[in-house]
Protein backbone atom coordinates (compact mmCIF):
# COMPACT_ATOMS: atom_id res chain seq x y z
CA UNK A 1 0.00 0.00 0.00
CA UNK A 2 2.87 2.23 0.41
CA UNK A 3 2.82 5.44 -2.30
CA UNK A 4 6.40 6.89 -1.29
CA UNK A 5 4.72 9.86 -0.06
CA UNK A 6 8.11 10.14 2.14
CA UNK A 7 6.21 10.79 5.58
CA UNK A 8 8.16 8.35 7.22
CA UNK A 9 11.71 10.14 6.24
CA UNK A 10 10.26 13.13 7.05
CA UNK A 11 9.50 12.55 10.56
CA UNK A 12 12.42 9.62 11.57
CA UNK A 13 14.30 11.40 13.98
CA UNK A 14 17.75 9.00 12.97
CA UNK A 15 17.79 9.76 9.14
CA UNK A 16 17.12 6.33 8.96
CA UNK A 17 14.83 5.90 6.40
CA UNK A 18 15.33 6.39 2.68
CA UNK A 19 14.09 5.19 -0.90
CA UNK A 20 16.46 4.33 -3.55
CA UNK A 21 15.05 1.85 -6.12
CA UNK A 22 11.47 0.00 -6.92
CA UNK A 23 8.48 0.94 -9.04
CA UNK A 24 8.01 3.63 -6.48
CA UNK A 25 9.46 7.30 -6.82
CA UNK A 26 12.86 7.18 -4.96
CA UNK A 27 13.61 10.42 -2.39
CA UNK A 28 16.30 11.39 -0.22
CA UNK A 29 16.12 13.79 2.47
CA UNK A 30 17.51 17.52 1.93
CA UNK A 31 20.15 18.48 4.14
CA UNK A 32 20.16 22.06 2.96
CA UNK A 33 20.48 24.73 5.32
CA UNK A 34 19.59 27.64 3.31
CA UNK A 35 17.29 30.11 4.45
CA UNK A 36 13.74 30.43 3.03
CA UNK A 37 11.18 32.53 2.27
CA UNK A 38 8.03 32.38 4.46
CA UNK A 39 5.96 31.34 1.21
CA UNK A 40 9.22 29.04 0.40
CA UNK A 41 8.82 27.37 4.11
CA UNK A 42 5.00 26.78 3.59
CA UNK A 43 5.50 25.23 0.52
CA UNK A 44 8.20 23.20 1.99
CA UNK A 45 6.23 22.09 5.09
CA UNK A 46 2.85 21.37 3.46
CA UNK A 47 1.78 17.73 3.59
CA UNK A 48 -1.17 15.63 3.55
CA UNK A 49 -2.23 15.14 7.07
CA UNK A 50 -3.75 11.98 8.41
CA UNK A 51 -3.23 11.84 12.41
CA UNK A 52 -5.03 14.44 13.84
CA UNK A 53 -5.59 15.83 17.21
CA UNK A 54 -9.16 16.02 18.80
CA UNK A 55 -9.19 19.46 19.05
CA UNK A 56 -11.36 21.81 17.74
CA UNK A 57 -10.83 24.23 15.36
CA UNK A 58 -13.06 27.91 16.40
CA UNK A 59 -15.47 28.77 14.12
CA UNK A 60 -14.06 32.18 13.71
CA UNK A 61 -10.93 30.23 11.94
CA UNK A 62 -13.03 28.64 9.84
CA UNK A 63 -14.81 31.95 8.50
CA UNK A 64 -11.10 32.84 7.74
CA UNK A 65 -10.94 29.52 6.04
CA UNK A 66 -14.11 30.93 3.98
CA UNK A 67 -12.23 34.10 3.42
CA UNK A 68 -9.28 33.14 2.38
CA UNK A 69 -10.21 30.26 0.01
CA UNK A 70 -12.79 33.46 -2.01
CA UNK A 71 -9.60 35.24 -3.03
CA UNK A 72 -9.01 32.64 -5.13
CA UNK A 73 -9.98 32.96 -9.18
CA UNK A 74 -13.23 31.87 -10.62
CA UNK A 75 -14.16 31.35 -14.14
CA UNK A 76 -15.47 34.41 -15.44
CA UNK A 77 -15.87 35.92 -11.28
CA UNK A 78 -19.08 34.30 -11.38
CA UNK A 79 -17.96 33.17 -7.71
CA UNK A 80 -21.09 30.51 -7.56
CA UNK A 81 -18.99 27.87 -5.24
CA UNK A 82 -20.60 27.06 -2.20
CA UNK A 83 -19.00 25.74 1.04
CA UNK A 84 -20.16 22.58 3.70
CA UNK A 85 -18.64 22.74 6.84
CA UNK A 86 -19.21 19.53 8.69
CA UNK A 87 -18.07 19.94 12.74
CA UNK A 88 -20.42 17.01 14.28
CA UNK A 89 -18.04 14.15 14.85
CA UNK A 90 -21.22 11.74 14.71
CA UNK A 91 -22.45 13.54 11.24
CA UNK A 92 -18.72 12.50 9.93
CA UNK A 93 -18.74 9.07 11.18
CA UNK A 94 -22.46 8.82 9.09
CA UNK A 95 -20.90 9.98 6.57
CA UNK A 96 -18.13 7.86 6.80
CA UNK A 97 -20.49 4.54 6.55
CA UNK A 98 -22.62 6.03 3.74
CA UNK A 99 -19.48 6.03 1.66
CA UNK A 100 -17.72 2.89 2.63
CA UNK A 101 -21.24 1.31 2.14
CA UNK A 102 -21.36 2.62 -1.54
CA UNK A 103 -17.73 0.99 -2.30
CA UNK A 104 -19.03 -2.42 -0.31
CA UNK A 105 -21.38 -2.75 -3.21
CA UNK A 106 -19.00 -2.59 -5.56
CA UNK A 107 -17.97 -6.00 -4.79
CA UNK A 108 -20.29 -7.77 -6.68
CA UNK A 109 -18.44 -6.58 -10.21
CA UNK A 110 -14.93 -6.32 -7.94
CA UNK A 111 -14.35 -10.24 -7.31
CA UNK A 112 -11.15 -12.25 -8.08
CA UNK A 113 -13.77 -14.00 -10.94
CA UNK A 114 -14.16 -10.65 -12.68
CA UNK A 115 -10.73 -9.46 -12.16
CA UNK A 116 -9.22 -12.56 -13.50
CA UNK A 117 -11.53 -12.64 -16.42
CA UNK A 118 -10.56 -8.73 -17.11
CA UNK A 119 -6.88 -9.37 -16.84
CA UNK A 120 -7.01 -11.36 -20.49
CA UNK A 121 -7.97 -8.05 -21.94
CA UNK A 122 -6.20 -5.46 -19.67
CA UNK A 123 -3.44 -6.45 -17.25
CA UNK A 124 -3.41 -2.49 -16.52
CA UNK A 125 -7.13 -2.70 -15.22
CA UNK A 126 -6.97 -6.01 -13.14
CA UNK A 127 -4.14 -4.82 -10.81
CA UNK A 128 -5.71 -1.66 -10.43
CA UNK A 129 -9.14 -3.60 -9.41
CA UNK A 130 -6.99 -5.33 -7.44
CA UNK A 131 -5.43 -2.66 -5.63
CA UNK A 132 -8.73 -0.88 -5.08
CA UNK A 133 -10.02 -4.98 -3.63
CA UNK A 134 -7.38 -5.29 -1.20
CA UNK A 135 -7.36 -1.52 -0.10
CA UNK A 136 -11.42 -1.84 0.51
CA UNK A 137 -10.81 -5.09 2.75
CA UNK A 138 -8.13 -2.82 4.87
CA UNK A 139 -10.38 -0.21 4.81
CA UNK A 140 -13.42 -2.21 6.18
CA UNK A 141 -11.06 -3.53 8.85
CA UNK A 142 -9.52 -0.44 9.86
CA UNK A 143 -12.92 1.02 10.15
CA UNK A 144 -14.01 -1.68 12.81
CA UNK A 145 -11.45 -0.64 14.83
CA UNK A 146 -12.32 3.00 14.85
CA UNK A 147 -9.43 3.81 12.87
CA UNK A 148 -11.97 5.34 10.15
CA UNK A 149 -9.99 5.42 6.75
CA UNK A 150 -11.63 7.48 5.03
CA UNK A 151 -11.84 10.94 6.56
CA UNK A 152 -9.12 9.51 9.57
CA UNK A 153 -10.87 10.87 12.59
CA UNK A 154 -10.44 14.82 11.64
CA UNK A 155 -12.45 17.05 13.49
CA UNK A 156 -13.58 18.76 10.81
CA UNK A 157 -14.23 17.94 6.87
CA UNK A 158 -15.06 20.68 4.05
CA UNK A 159 -16.79 20.53 1.02
CA UNK A 160 -16.61 22.56 -2.17
CA UNK A 161 -19.53 22.38 -3.59
CA UNK A 162 -20.57 24.73 -7.09
CA UNK A 163 -23.16 24.31 -10.05
CA UNK A 164 -23.23 20.83 -12.42
CA UNK A 165 -23.39 23.02 -15.63
CA UNK A 166 -20.76 25.38 -15.82
CA UNK A 167 -17.96 24.25 -17.18
CA UNK A 168 -15.17 25.11 -14.75
CA UNK A 169 -16.81 24.33 -11.74
CA UNK A 170 -14.66 21.92 -10.59
CA UNK A 171 -11.61 23.72 -11.43
CA UNK A 172 -13.25 26.27 -8.88
CA UNK A 173 -13.27 24.48 -6.70
CA UNK A 174 -10.40 22.99 -6.17
CA UNK A 175 -8.65 25.79 -6.18
CA UNK A 176 -10.70 27.29 -3.13
CA UNK A 177 -9.48 24.25 -1.70
CA UNK A 178 -6.12 24.55 -2.36
CA UNK A 179 -6.30 27.98 -0.95
CA UNK A 180 -8.21 27.16 2.29
CA UNK A 181 -5.26 24.24 2.76
CA UNK A 182 -2.71 26.42 2.49
CA UNK A 183 -4.19 29.12 4.62
CA UNK A 184 -4.47 26.33 7.66
CA UNK A 185 -0.75 25.73 6.84
CA UNK A 186 0.35 28.77 7.79
CA UNK A 187 -1.56 28.79 10.96
CA UNK A 188 -0.35 24.94 11.84
CA UNK A 189 -3.59 23.52 11.03
CA UNK A 190 -2.80 20.20 8.93
CA UNK A 191 -5.34 18.91 5.88
CA UNK A 192 -5.68 16.44 3.62
CA UNK A 193 -7.60 15.93 0.15
CA UNK A 194 -10.07 12.81 0.48
CA UNK A 195 -10.07 11.42 -2.44
CA UNK A 196 -12.68 7.99 -1.96
CA UNK A 197 -14.95 10.89 -0.61
CA UNK A 198 -15.01 12.66 -3.92
CA UNK A 199 -15.60 9.22 -6.01
CA UNK A 200 -18.62 9.03 -3.67
CA UNK A 201 -19.58 12.59 -3.92
CA UNK A 202 -23.56 11.07 -5.33
CA UNK A 203 -23.43 9.74 -1.70
CA UNK A 204 -22.19 12.94 0.26
CA UNK A 205 -24.68 14.80 -1.91
CA UNK A 206 -27.52 12.73 -0.85
CA UNK A 207 -26.96 13.06 2.69
CA UNK A 208 -25.51 16.52 3.05
CA UNK A 209 -29.22 17.52 1.28
CA UNK A 210 -26.83 19.68 -1.80
CA UNK A 211 -29.49 21.69 -3.31
CA UNK A 212 -30.38 20.80 -6.54
CA UNK A 213 -28.28 21.70 -9.76
CA UNK A 214 -24.84 21.33 -7.65
CA UNK A 215 -22.13 18.79 -7.12
CA UNK A 216 -19.35 18.31 -4.44
CA UNK A 217 -16.31 18.73 -6.51
CA UNK A 218 -13.90 19.21 -3.42
CA UNK A 219 -13.67 17.14 -0.43
CA UNK A 220 -10.95 17.75 2.79
CA UNK A 221 -10.11 16.95 6.00
CA UNK A 222 -8.62 19.79 8.78
CA UNK A 223 -7.15 19.43 12.77
CA UNK A 224 -4.20 20.32 14.04
CA UNK A 225 -2.01 17.07 13.68
CA UNK A 226 -0.36 14.92 15.50
CA UNK A 227 2.64 14.94 14.70
CA UNK A 228 5.62 17.80 12.53
CA UNK A 229 7.01 16.57 9.43
CA UNK A 230 10.18 18.24 10.39
CA UNK A 231 12.36 17.56 6.95
CA UNK A 232 12.40 18.51 3.58
CA UNK A 233 11.90 14.96 1.11
CA UNK A 234 13.09 15.53 -2.50
CA UNK A 235 11.73 13.15 -5.56
CA UNK A 236 14.67 12.28 -7.36
CA UNK A 237 12.33 11.09 -10.43
CA UNK A 238 13.51 13.39 -13.65
CA UNK A 239 10.55 15.69 -14.26
CA UNK A 240 9.74 16.28 -17.43
CA UNK A 241 9.44 19.68 -18.93
CA UNK A 242 9.42 20.90 -22.63
CA UNK A 243 10.98 23.91 -23.00
CA UNK A 244 9.07 25.54 -26.60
Amino acid sequence: MCCSCGHCAAICPENAISATQGKLNAFKILQNEEQHTEIEKLLIGKRSVRHFKKDAIEKDVLENFIHYAEKSPSSSNKRKREYIIIRDEKKIIELEKAILRKFNSLKFIINPITIGLISVFSRKLSLNLKFLLNALAQMNAEFTKKEYPIFRGAPLVVCVIAPKRAQQSKDDCIIAQQYMMLYAESIGIGSCIIGYAQYAHKTLEKRLKVKKGYSVYAVSVFGFPKFIYEKEIQYTKTIEVKWM
